[in-house]
């Protein structure tokens, strides 16, 4: 069965949440968008050379100036078409009526949701205290980024699409540390 991309990244938001309750410094503070976006990213694009990954459930990224962009999650966010949450001016939290996930997302096509954070929160636990920028630079050192904005300057525009292949045979597959 085929994860929905928008429910795949609803259901990653819940455990981006969970996860930054586990931090004082930022529990229960509003979720930035830009945050969101670049964890995104560092979630579905492989952690080590070869690893599984996401990049067949989240396969739309844009280079733009702040990084690599899920353009079809994106405009879910912008229209507040997220299942369990909405988008504030700059920020995401979860809708009123939508308290208990504990019925939601459960099944095999969403291990690999839970898998890629839970790798995500491995490879450096603290990773969640950044800041949207500091998330920004890690983002901005993937090889498969930088080629793609390279191409949007020389055409003018402010941004490009990242084609799967070059995010997963990137030669930079970022330390999180």
């Amino acid at each position: 069965m085929e994860v929905d991309k928008i429910e795949a990244f609803d259901y990653m938001l819940h455990l981006f949440e969970e996860w930054r309750d586990n931090h004082e410094t930022i529990k229960g503070k509003p979720f930035p968008k830009l945050t969101a976006m670049k964890l995104l990213f560092l979630a579905a694009a492989p952690k080590e050379e070869g690893d599984d990954d996401l990049l067949d459930i989240f396969d739309n990224f844009y280079a733009v100036p702040y990084g690599p962009v899920e353009s079809d999650v994106y405009n879910a966010i912008q229209a507040n078409m997220l299942p369990s949450y909405i988008a504030e001016y700059r920020s995401i939290e979860r809708r009123k009526e939508c308290i208990d996930f504990s019925s939601e997302y459960k099944g095999p096509e969403y291990e690999p949701i839970q898998n890629a954070v839970k790798d995500l929160r491995a490879k450096n636990e603290n990773l969640i205290e950044l800041n949207a920028f500091e998330l920004v630079e890690i983002t901005h050192k993937w090889n498969s980024w930088n080629l793609a904005m390279d191409i949007a300057v020389f055409m003018g525009q402010m941004s490009a699409k990242m084609s799967i292949d070059s995010i997963r045979d990137s030669s930079k597959i970022f330390d999180l540390k």
